[in-house]
Order: C-alpha cells, then sequence, then structure tokens
C-alpha cells in the first residue's frame, strides 16, 4: 500500500492537479507527451516513480512553468540512507568530529574511486549516473577539511579496513596514499586501531561525534539501513566514554602512519 504522504505519492497528485487543470485525461496526456498511460496513472497514485524527463515532458505540455521538475528533487534526498541527508547539513556546521570506523575509510577520508566502488557494491540497483552523483557528493564534502575554518577531525579506523581490498590494486593504492598525505594536515588526527588488539569497545557500530556552535556534541551512529542522531546528555556521555575507550587501544598518529606505509609495500598493493 503506498504511503500517501511519502514525498512521491505528493508529486503525484501535484501531476493529477495540473493535468485536471489542463483538461486532460490520462490518455489524452500520454498521447501528447510519448509516454504511457500506466506511467501516468502510476505516478498520480505515487505508486510509479517519475524520471527527469517525464517530469519535463509534463512540465511543457501542461505549461506548469517548470514546478513538477523542480518538485522532482525529493528524489535527491532518497539516494541517501534514512538519516543522512540531515547529517550532512550538521557536519557543515561543526567544529571538531570525533569518528570512529571500523567498515570502511570514513568518507571525509575517501577517493573517489574507492568511493565508487563501495557504493557499486552497496547499492547494487543504482545506475552509474545515481552512483556518479552519489561520489560527487561524497568529494564534495571533503572541502569541509580545506581552509583554516574547517573542523578538526580525529579519526580512529580499525586495521583490517585498511588491509581489506576494495576494487583493484591500484585503487587500493592510492587510497592509502591518500591517508598518508591526510597523516600531515595540521588539523587531522588519523589513528589505526592494531588488528591484535582484539575486542573492543566499538566494534558493534561506527559512528560520529560532532561538536557544533555552543560547544553542544551529538552523535550520529549508523547500521545496515541508515544513522540516526542521539541528543541526549546522558546517552552523548555514554557514546563519548566509548570513544575515548577505542582510542585507549589506538596506535599514535606517527606509528598508525608507519602501518600505513608497511601496507603500501605488501603484495596485494602492489603490481596490478
Amino acid at each position: 500500500m503506498v504511503d500517501p504522504y511519502s514525498p512521491q505519492a505528493i508529486w503525484g497528485r501535484e501531476l493529477r492537479h495540473y493535468r485536471r487543470r489542463a483538461g486532460q485525461t490520462q490518455a489524452q496526456l500520454a498521447e501528447r507527451i510519448n509516454f504511457s498511460e500506466s506511467l501516468i496513472s502510476g505516478a498520480e497514485t505515487g505508486q510509479l516513480a517519475a524520471s527527469v524527463a517525464f517530469a519535463e515532458a509534463c512540465d511543457r505540455e501542461l505549461d506548469t512553468g517548470g514546478t513538477l521538475l523542480r518538485t522532482l528533487d525529493f528524489k535527491k534526498a532518497h539516494r541517501y540512507p534514512t538519516g543522512f541527508a540531515e547529517y550532512l547539513e550538521v557536519e557543515k556546521k561543526t567544529s571538531m568530529i570525533r569518528w570512529y570506523e571500523g567498515l570502511c575509510v570514513p568518507g571525509l577520508l575517501q577517493t573517489p574511486d574507492y568511493a565508487r566502488e563501495l557504493h557499486r557494491a552497496g547499492r547494487p540497483g543504482d545506475t552509474e549516473e545515481e552512483i556518479e552523483a552519489l561520489v560527487t557528493t561524497r568529494m564534495e564534502r571533503k572541502s569541509l577539511l580545506t581552509g583554516t575554518a574547517g573542523p578538526t577531525l580525529w579519526v580512529l579506523v580499525d586495521e583490517p579496513v585498511l588491509r581489506r581490498p576494495v576494487g583493484s590494486p591500484k585503487i587500493m593504492r592510492e587510497q592509502i596514499g591518500h591517508l598518508l598525505e591526510v597523516t600531515e594536515h595540521p588539523k587531522i588526527s588519523f589513528q589505526v586501531i592494531p588488528f591484535d588488539t582484539g575486542a573492543h569497545a566499538g566494534l558493534t557500530c561506527c559512528f560520529s561525534l560532532l561538536t557544533i556552535p555552543g560547544g553542544v556534541t551529538v552523535v550520529y551512529a549508523e547500521d545496515l539501513t541508515g544513522g540516526r542522531f542521539i541528543e541526549r546528555p546522558e546517552e552523548v556521555d555514554h557514546w563519548a566514554t566509548c570513544y575515548e575507550s577505542i582510542k585507549s587501544s589506538a596506535l599514535p598518529v606517527k606509528q598508525s602512519a608507519d602501518v600505513l606505509r608497511r601496507i603500501m609495500k605488501e603484495d596485494h598493493h602492489g603490481s596490478e
């Protein structure tokens, strides 16, 4: 059953409004814009998603002033997991990010090819155009780290993250090389939790602590289906303690850079 208040269903009702205002039936509109009547019917009830080309054709025929294409922007938010669009807005305002990652290289530190391979693996139903849009967004986020106004970034990464082959050896060489460059950044601290640490407090969840204007800290925690913000002070304190516990197991920055150099020399990051 379609949620009548979903963005897709609301968009469909707008299409129906403009079609009826123009005095056209679904069949007449279908014939004039060269799209199927079943697509129009499905779009109006929220059962089928509209494409950019479909929205543009409807705008032209129904003389909407481009309304249908503009309001199709809701689809952009659906490229992201639940809660992540909100995270992007909060991330822009942070003065400090403390990030623990046990699955992959943190997004702000990824190379384009590494990010592309992750998106392809995690979103098998997406088109190449959609994948490229996600990669572009991820690369644009990295502008946060340039200039003096960017946040201080403290990153803790499990060693297996660095050894997991994502894409080709060339992609991994470039990714590890990029992380080595990152270790020279004055506002970035990159620390590796060595493999022989064993079990630690972060193994059940990847998360970030974000300090926003006013000195307030919030937590963003991720799982398979998306992410959520945690704002209650007592809960934030719990996550901050968890972060410090993980950090106590991490290698110092210089030794972490040595780990990166050793990995660069290993065979599976060597020649193709």
